[in-house]
C-alpha cells in the first residue's frame, strides 16, 4: 500500500473525511495509478514517441523519452486527480488566486533592519512573510493601533527587516515569535506563512492572511478579509462594524464565526466529511448534504444587498453563532475552541 493509500485511511480513521469520501479518493489514487501504467506500456511509449517525432521533426532520444515516462509524472498525475476529486466536492477549496503568492521582494540585502517605530503613510498596504531559514519558525500576532507607526511588540521580538516599495511595505522574520502593533490606517495587510499560527486583532483593514500548518484566529475584524489555512483551525470574531464580502477556508481543520446579533450577512458554510452546527436564533434559508457533503446557507439581512461569508472546509465541522462577549486569546488552541468566545449554541446541524 502507498503513502497516498496510507494518509487517506488515516483521515478516515480520525473522522475528518467519511468513509464514502475515502473511497471515493483511493478510486481516484487507483484510475491514477492505472492511467500511469498505460502511459507506460510499450504500445503507449511508441505512440508518444512517433507524435513527437511528427511534431519536433526530429528523433527523441532514449534519455528523453525515460525523463517523461518515469514514475514521477505518474505522481503528478494522481496528485491532480486527488485534487480535482476533492474540488469537484468542495468548490473553492483551494482558492488558488486568492492571495498573494510572493509577498517578499528581492533578496536579503534589499532589506533594511527594523530599528525602531516604522512610520506608514495612510492607505499603505503591508506585506508580511516568514524568511525561508533552515530553522525558521513562530507565530505571528497582528493588533491594530492608533497613530500611524508600525512597530514591534516586546522586548525579546525577533529581528525583522523590511523594504519601501511606493505605498507597499515589505517585511519579514526568520523566527520565533513575533508581535506587531499595525496602524489602523492601512489599507490592506497580506501574510503568507508556512507553519505556525496567526492571530490578527482589532485591525479594520482589508485582510489576505493565508498560512500552512497553522492555525488562524481573526478577532474584532471589521474589514473584508480571505483566511485561508491548510491543517489548521479558524476562528473569526466580527466586529460590529465588520462590512465587505469575506471567506475562509482549511482543510483539516474546524471553522468557527461568532457574529454580534444586529449584523447584517448572508453566509454559506460547506463542508466535506463534517458538520454545520448553527445557531438557534438564526435564519436558515438552505440546507443540502450528500455524498458527505453538508452546506447551509443562512439569511440574517432585511432583504436588503447584505455583505456575504463563505466558509469551506474539507474534513472539519463550522459553528456560526452569536456572539455576547469575551476576552482575546492569547492563541489559538488546537481543538478550535477558545475561552469566552460567546454566542449560544443550539448544536443544529446541516444535513450530512
Amino acid at each position: 500500500m502507498g503513502d497516498e493509500q496510507k494518509q487517506i485511511l488515516r483521515m478516515v480513521a480520525d473522522g475528518k473525511v467519511t468513509p464514502d469520501e475515502g473511497a471515493r479518493l483511493l478510486e481516484a489514487l487507483e484510475k491514477g495509478e492505472r492511467k500511469r501504467r498505460e502511459q507506460d506500456s510499450p504500445a503507449s511509449m511508441a505512440r508518444e514517441k512517433k507524435r513527437l517525432m511528427m511534431e519536433r521533426g526530429m528523433e527523441m532520444d532514449e534519455r528523453t523519452r525515460l525523463r517523461k515516462h518515469d514514475g514521477f509524472d505518474g505522481l503528478k498525475d494522481i496528485g491532480r486527480m486527488v485534487k480535482t476529486a476533492i474540488a469537484e466536492s468542495l468548490p473553492g477549496i483551494f482558492h488558488d488566486d486568492d492571495s498573494d503568492q510572493e509577498l517578499s521582494t528581492g533578496p536579503d540585502s534589499d532589506y533594511s533592519v527594523l530599528e525602531g517605530p516604522l512610520e506608514l503613510e495612510p492607505g499603505s498596504v503591508l506585506k508580511v512573510s516568514r524568511r525561508k531559514t533552515r530553522n525558521a519558525g513562530g507565530n505571528l500576532f497582528l493588533t491594530g493601533s492608533d497613530g500611524n507607526t508600525l512597530e514591534t511588540v516586546g522586548p525579546d521580538a525577533p529581528e525583522v527587516r523590511y523594504s519601501v516599495d511606493g505605498d507597499t511595505v515589505h517585511m519579514s522574520w526568520s523566527n520565533d515569535d513575533l508581535s506587531l502593533a499595525v496602524p489602523r490606517s492601512v489599507a490592506r495587510v497580506s501574510v503568507g506563512l508556512m507553519g505556525g499560527d496567526l492571530v490578527v486583532s482589532d485591525l479594520p483593514s482589508e485582510l489576505r492572511l493565508k498560512t500552512s500548518g497553522g492555525n488562524l484566529g481573526l478577532y474584532d475584524v471589521s474589514g473584508e478579509f480571505i483566511a485561508r489555512t491548510m491543517g489548521g483551525n479558524v476562528i473569526i470574531r466580527l466586529s460590529e462594524e465588520w462590512c465587505g464580502d469575506s471567506r475562509a477556508s482549511t482543510m483539516g481543520g474546524n471553522i468557527s464565526l461568532s457574529i454580534p446579533r444586529d449584523t447584517e450577512a448572508g453566509i454559506s458554510a460547506r463542508t466535506m466529511g463534517g458538520e454545520i452546527m448553527v445557531d438557534e436564533g438564526m435564519k436558515l434559508e438552505r440546507e443540502n448534504g450528500h455524498y458527505g457533503s453538508s452546506s447551509v446557507s443562512i439569511d440574517l439581512g432585511d432583504g436588503g444587498d447584505a455583505p456575504e461569508i463563505r466558509l469551506k472546509t474539507m474534513g472539519g465541522d463550522i459553528s456560526v453563532a452569536y456572539t455576547d462577549g469575551g476576552q482575546y486569546p492569547d492563541s489559538v488552541k488546537e481543538d478550535g475552541k477558545r475561552d469566552g468566545a460567546g454566542g449560544k449554541n443550539s448544536g443544529r446541524r446541516g444535513k450530512k
